[in-house]
């Protein structure tokens, strides 16, 4: 495979910045910087009165925020105007004075070295963000393949030596490029800690949109969380301040005041005096909240924890039992925004649930324990008359997502395989994916449910009653994560425009027609939050590309799709590297779902395609049959199925994808998936030897124990397993687990697990180790102590990304070093 530099830029630096491959390793002196200075500070006075380490971390955090810096670029400082020059460190004058310089190293793999530093006085050094502490070598950094800009903070030459720059590999290979060029490639703190909307609220008429911030500071370590509150006509921030990250936020419906939770507290902003008071103060276990159509009350969940005392013996009441919470019971109560009087609404033995609140009416559900058919678990769903008191049963339901009140009976959200519904499309020998969410029109005594959906092949997510009476609607489709408008009046979907193609929330206001505020990402473009007219109307309010990502290069991403044997068509897409070069070849990294959900074209995520593609590597994504939001009979392949047709299709797409492109090479492809993903590359291994490196995050081996020790494996199993069970279709549960045919598996695996994963044990993973291990095939396994399903823990999900790309840099590029470095022999990690 031959290396090459991310940038056509970098090839042209000069060409004693870069060793010969063949050279050993000789310190490369870095000739030019970007620097800014002197500044209008006393140093002096500044190390006599203390906090200097602070100051000097704060200076990096306030210049490097944002956009890098650029020759000719001014910044002015107490009255004093400086601008950031380009020089050669050399050339630094005697004055005492501070002054910061700037550059970056790129490096096209995991490279270790120091940066050495001479002659400059109280030089401190920070790299990605982070101060690095020096050393008898210099400062020693270990770094990743990408860009890492480089701030040195000092006060001017020291007396002993003429300041010099230089980067000094440990290794032969540990090569870097140093320039002062701005642009950079995608990092993984980028995409953890740029700036995003994280939260929405519109008022009822359509003028005032609250925006909820966050982001994180790597140079001061600390989160930071702001509320403003727009105003759409003037696009004028009215109000901002700094809070911490609102669990919830909504206008009342007269529009007068915006309710905040944050935390266990729960505060109502006036809009017009800016006033703010405690409605529910410090009340631990508040939940969701919704106001009333009145604006005179809110009605919200509190949950009442159990305290029994389970610390010598625990019998376990039900199945559920194993559920973190489940003995906790949230009741709905009212609070009266002008009292402050609180009174509770509901005391019923399970949890209830508040959907929705018209006039007089709550409508709410509360599970029910009943095991007796799939996916053996019930809904209990009912009415309560907030005047009397009174409570009316509608229905009992196996499926079940959501409900709204419409004109007569209900708006409700459930599987295909609805008992009283006519929402399944499926022959009769199929059984329909109840993950395939369908929109019914559910009548008033809840006896039957008229499918308005059959025909709309994406399905459903989330709803939202408008002020006119028909529907805004969250819906996967395909790739997509839409916005759907219902007309009751014509019983019609239409998907709007919403300008991004996974949408991740939208608000609406009371008007009509509604204004409609969504935020979502792209593929290819970071989040971006838009104004959206029923009518086609769009504009863009917030847009992170420019405040955050400003200065990185990003690949191609394309969308590429096949016919597959049994002449159904496949929907895919790849990402290419930002300096892509036709004429090389790549290795590929091949991924596909979780669960039955597609994998959708978010700009980040879990797993971040633009990260790893900007490592080298060409990714493609595959939307294999099982999939929702493709159509029923596309979604039904799923169910009973694990794996049968998921893996034909992504064997058969990964090899036409390799045929079909030649900057691919076919000798060097990984795969990976996590959850049902992960099964997929445990069975994928076990039914070929295409794949040259395989991880598995939080897969599982064996569909048994899965299915009777993962806290939710028998619901899920309840679907994806219908009506099959260890006792009665032993076939399926032997012959489609991965374990049971590891004496199949050739392909280098990789196993990552959260150690406390309650969905998917651990012991899943172990299953497969233990089998590889004693066969003597190529298998890992790392634990991230404390994580449950998924990695959230920042610093641990860093670890995590860079044991993924390093597992893949050891098999696909044959570079091992990054590897070795996380997990060496002699290392107890």
């Amino acid at each position: 495979m031959i290396r090459h530099c991310l940038f056509a830029f970098i090839l042209l630096v000069p060409s004693s910045l870069v060793l010969a491959e063949e050279e050993a390793p000789e310190p490369l002196a870095i000739d030019e910087v970007l620097a800014l200075g002197p500044l209008p500070v006393d140093v002096e006075m500044m190390d006599k009165a203390g906090h200097a380490d602070d100051l000097r971390r704060a200076l990096v955090g306030q210049l490097g925020d944002g956009a890098l810096p650029r020759a000719g670029q001014p910044v002015t400082a107490f009255g004093q105007t400086r601008e950031w020059q380009s020089v050669s460190p050399g050339t630094l004058d005697s004055e005492r004075a501070l002054q910061l310089w700037w550059f970056q190293l790129e490096a096209d793999r995991f490279v270790r070295g120091h940066l050495e530093l001479e002659g400059l006085s109280n030089a401190a050094v920070f790299v990605d963000g982070r101060k690095i502490e020096g050393g008898d070598k210099g400062h020693a950094l270990d770094l990743r393949n990408g860009s890492h800009p480089v701030w040195i903070v000092h006060d001017g030459p020291a007396e002993e030596s003429e300041p010099a720059l230089a980067w000094q590999g440990s290794a032969e290979q540990d090569r870097v490029v140093a320039h002062i060029r701005p642009e950079r490639r995608v990092s993984a703190q980028r995409l953890t800690n740029a700036e995003t909307v994280s939260d929405l609220a519109i008022s009822p008429d359509g003028r005032y949109l609250a925006l909820a911030y966050e982001r994180r500071d790597e140079t001061a370590d600390t989160d930071i969380r702001r509320l403003e509150i727009r105003d759409l006509q003037t696009d004028r921030i009215v109000r901002q301040w700094t809070a911490d990250r609102p669990a919830a936020l909504a206008w009342s419906p007269d529009g007068s005041k915006l309710a905040v939770q944050t935390g266990d507290s729960l505060w109502l902003h006036d809009r017009d005096s800016g006033r703010a008071r405690a409605l529910l103060l410090e009340h631990e276990g508040i939940g969701s909240w919704r106001w009333h159509p009145d604006s005179r009350s809110i009605l919200f969940s509190w949950v009442k924890k159990d305290d029994a005392d389970t610390e010598k013996r625990r019998r376990l009441r039900a199945l559920e039992d194993r559920w973190a919470g489940f003995r906790d019971v949230s009741q709905i109560y009212q609070v009266d925004i002008d009292s402050g009087i609180v009174r509770a609404l509901t005391a019923e033995e399970r949890s209830v649930n508040l959907h929705d609140v018209a006039d007089r009416r709550v409508l709410l559900s509360h599970s029910v324990i009943d095991y007796d058919e799939p996916p053996h678990g019930l809904t209990r769903v009912f009415e309560l008359d907030l005047e009397d008191g009174q409570k009316r049963e509608i229905a009992r339901l196996r499926q079940f997502n959501d409900i709204r009140y419409a004109d007569e009976g209900y708006w409700l959200l459930a599987g295909p395989g609805l008992s009283i519904g006519d929402g399944d499309t499926t022959p009769e020998d199929v059984t329909p994916n109840d993950y395939d969410t369908q929109l019914y029109r559910l009548s008033t005594d809840g006896t039957e449910a008229a499918s308005l959906s059959r025909d709309f092949d994406p399905a459903f997510s989330g709803i939202e009653r408008l002020a006119d009476g028909n529907l805004l609607l969250s819906a996967v489709s395909g790739e997509e994560s839409v916005l759907v408008h219902f007309d009751r009046d014509a019983d019609s979907l239409a998907i709007v425009d919403s300008g991004v193609a996974v949408m991740e929330s939208f608000v609406a206001s009371r008007t009509s027609p509604p204004t409609v505020v969504v935020r979502g990402s792209d593929a290819d473009a970071p989040q971006r939050v838009h104004r959206v007219g029923l009518d086609g109307d769009n504009e863009v309010l917030v847009d992170s590309r420019e405040s955050a990502y400003a200065d990185v290069v990003l690949g191609e991403v394309r969308d590429w799709t096949f016919t597959n044997a049994d002449d159904v068509e496949i929907d895919g897409r790849y990402y290419l590297p930002p300096d892509f070069d036709p004429e090389q070849q790549y290795p590929l990294i091949v991924y596909y779902y979780g669960g039955t959900m597609p994998v959708n074209r978010q700009f980040t995520g879990r797993y971040p395609f633009n990260l790893w593609a900007a490592n080298g590597y060409v990714i493609y994504v595959v939307q294999p049959r099982g999939a929702i939001g493709y159509g029923q009979d596309f979604s039904a392949r799923h169910v009973n199925a694990w794996g049968e047709y998921a893996a034909d299709d992504i064997i058969e797409g990964t090899q036409k994808f390799v045929e079909a492109h030649e900057f691919v090479d076919g000798e060097r492809i990984g795969n990976i998936g996590a959850s049902y993903g992960g099964f997929m590359t445990m069975y994928l291994a076990t039914r070929t030897d295409l794949f040259a490196a395989s991880i598995s995050h939080a897969g599982i081996s064996a569909l048994t124990s899965y299915w009777g020790e993962g806290w939710w494996g028998y619901s899920y199993s309840g679907i994806a397993s219908q009506g099959s069970f260890p006792w009665n279709n032993r076939e399926l549960y032997v012959e489609q687990s991965p374990v049971y045919s590891a004496d199949k598996v050739n392909t280098p695996l990789l196993l990552l697990h959260g150690e406390a994963d309650t969905n998917v044990p651990v012991g899943e993973s172990d299953n497969m180790f233990t089998a590889l291990k004693l066969l003597g095939r190529e298998v890992e396994m790392v634990e991230f102590p404390g994580e449950d399903h998924w990695i959230l823990d920042r610093e641990k999900r860093y670890v995590w990304w860079d044991s993924i790309l390093a597992w893949y840099d050891k098999w696909l590029k044959d570079e091992p070093e990054w590897w070795e470095h996380l997990y060496s022999e002699s290392s107890d990690s």
